[in-house]
């Protein structure tokens, strides 16, 4: 009677004892018995050094009452079917494990099939937080989709020691949009056992592959200008014009960063024709000095900011102005070397309506005469400090030039007061007028815009006075 009365006392006080394992981690599943067996379920705490009655980590123990009525400790043995372990060397690592209870003074045995329960262990729960993914990407023949941040785990216990991995993938590799994107996260380390993730994997919708915006090689073939064309003989104050050519994708905005300060910045902007094709235009500052500039060119499609072409290199060139080359008669067009620096000089021309540039084979000088007449359009290329550049087009040359000798009126002529002064076939707007007396000294100068001025003559003495406008001389007579 009194073995049977300590068989079910220690019974109970191995109940007692896992139960108390189990209340310190607040993790206790409800207690479940029958047919002799007691099922506890916990969950791993993580804490190795907390000692109490029946923590797996120090090995479990239980009491019974001897033949003599003395209380006694007794032995816990541990099983999770391919190890065993020995009290004070409980249980590790999450798990279900059989405990028996094993007497430690011999001649005191207990019923071994029967004074038996059932420990489970649980893993504890980690999370994986802030993880980032690009869900946007260019085609690359692939459905991996870009981690940048494999985020935190949080949820560890003590020193245990558990790492993650993540992975990402489209749902397919084609070009499309509104596609899924399912991130998968791996635990690994030497703690692997005592946790779980809730979920491995999570899923993320409206993620996009879109064609890559690459420039054309056909067009520039080096460094500079791949995939556009620019203006062959550089740009005039005022501007110009970039043409792009790409190989694939459907741009619809651009952004242009000079290297030059002089030039103002076009942050994304919308391109007029959205596509493969099309053109830029660009603002050249007046003043410039001429030669070569450079900038940086990207696209996008402003439904997928993050997704930017390649950079292309733009390089272009600041031409002389105009004012450079001048018509001199109607058959003759110069070079105005005012600096003295100019020299290597070549003559090109096109006719009015046309896109392509023809050399002047042997029109090598400061003057250039073209038989029959000026028609059309003239550049000169050539080294300026020598340092290789163009001029500007000098354009429409039927009202620049004209046989006719500049005419200077001057009506009434006599007169006592007010006189008007007409000038024709003059090559400048602006002009300049003189009015000298008898004895050759100027007694007046007037600077005039348009082809007429008027001059007060009642302000001068009666005599004759010369009215010169820009060198061209009248007589006029005050009376």
């Amino acid at each position: 009677m009194k073995r049977l009365f300590s068989f079910l006392f220690l019974l109970t006080a191995l109940s007692v004892a896992l139960s108390a394992y189990a209340a310190p981690v607040n993790a206790a599943a409800p207690v479940k018995s029958g047919d002799g067996v007691t099922v506890f379920s916990v969950v791993w705490s993580g804490d190795r050094t907390t000692t109490y009655t029946a923590t797996p980590y120090t090995g479990l123990t239980a009491t019974y009452v001897d033949g003599s009525n003395t209380v006694r400790s007794t032995t816990l043995t541990f099983s999770n079917g391919t190890e065993t372990f020995v009290s004070p060397n409980g249980p590790t690592n999450a798990g279900t494990y059989t405990v028996t209870a094993t007497p430690v003074v011999a001649g005191d045995s207990l019923d071994q099939g029967t004074a038996t329960v059932t420990l489970t262990i649980l893993p504890a729960r980690v999370t994986v937080e802030n993880c980032a993914v690009v869900i946007t990407k260019f085609y690359d023949g692939n459905d991996v989709a870009e981690v940048t941040d494999n985020g935190t785990l949080t949820g560890l216990l003590g020193n245990d020691v558990l790492t993650h991995s993540v992975e990402a993938h489209f749902d397919d590799a084609s070009i499309g949009s509104d596609k899924d994107i399912t991130i998968t996260y791996t635990l690994a380390g030497a703690s692997l056992a005592n946790y779980q993730l809730p979920s491995t994997t999570k899923v993320l919708h409206h993620g996009a592959i879109i064609e890559d915006m690459r420039p054309d090689p056909a067009y520039g073939g080096n460094l500079f200008n791949q995939g556009l064309e620019v203006e062959a003989y550089g740009y005039c104050a005022g501007g110009g014009s970039i043409v792009y050519h790409l190989l694939s994708g459907n741009p619809d905005q651009y952004r242009l960063v000079f290297d030059d300060a002089a030039f103002s910045n076009v942050n994304w902007t919308n391109l007029s024709t959205p596509g493969q094709t099309g053109t830029i235009n660009i603002n050249i500052p007046a003043g410039l000095a001429t030669g070569y500039y450079t900038a940086t060119l990207t696209f996008r499609d402003h439904n997928y900011p993050t997704l930017i072409s390649p950079a292309i290199r733009v390089r272009f060139h600041v031409n002389l102005p105009e004012t450079y080359i001048q018509p001199l008669f109607s058959d003759v067009i110069a070079v105005v070397d005012t600096c003295q620096c100019l020299s290597d000089i070549q003559w090109y021309h096109r006719e009015a309506g046309e896109t392509q540039w023809t050399l002047i084979d042997g029109a090598t000088d400061y003057y250039y005469q073209q038989e029959g007449g000026l028609t059309g359009e003239y550049f000169v290329s050539c080294k300026m400090n020598g340092v290789a550049t163009f001029t500007c087009p000098q354009q429409d040359m039927n009202t620049l030039i004209s046989d006719e000798p500049v005419s200077v009126k001057v009506y009434p002529n006599p007169a006592a007061g007010i006189v008007t002064v007409s000038i024709a076939n003059a090559q400048s707007s602006t002009h300049r007028l003189s009015i000298v007396n008898e004895a050759g000294v100027v007694i007046e100068t007037i600077e005039f815009e348009g082809d007429k001025t008027t001059v007060d003559m009642s302000r001068f003495n009666r005599g004759r006075y010369v009215v010169s406008v820009d060198g061209t001389a009248v007589k006029v007579v005050r009376n």
